[in-house]
């Protein structure tokens, strides 16, 4: 067994698909009305976030792997490679909550203009 991590993208793709699946049946349990696509849009902009955030961090740990392989032991090091640099994060993640804050902000004012 090597005491390297496996930054395979089938490794990646085992982690992402149960976040993919939980937002597809999600955003298919929405109802039918005309302002509903907001809505589905809301709840499928924070796993869709969250998996390009994690994507973007699999490539960053897969190139740090390649210059240097990377022990199993040092959890520390993968974890800061997948985060990247905290403010970017702390921005990425402010961005998704503003841009889901106005998708409910366009549904709610689109429900009461419209009935």
């Amino acid at each position: 067994m090597s005491p390297f991590i496996n930054t395979a993208w089938p490794h990646f793709f085992i982690g992402a698909l149960p976040i993919a699946v939980f937002a597809i049946l999600l955003s298919s349990s929405m109802d039918a009305s005309p302002n509903g696509w907001l809505m589905q849009a809301t709840l499928l902009l924070v796993p869709f976030s969250t998996l390009v955030f994690l994507g973007l961090g699999w490539q960053r740990l897969r190139k740090a792997h390649a210059e240097h392989p990377i022990l199993k032991s040092e959890l520390h090091r993968v974890l800061t490679t997948l985060i990247g640099n905290v403010k970017l994060a702390a921005l990425w993640f402010a961005l998704t909550f503003i841009g889901m804050l106005a998708l409910v902000l366009a549904r709610v004012l689109l429900y009461r203009s419209c009935g």
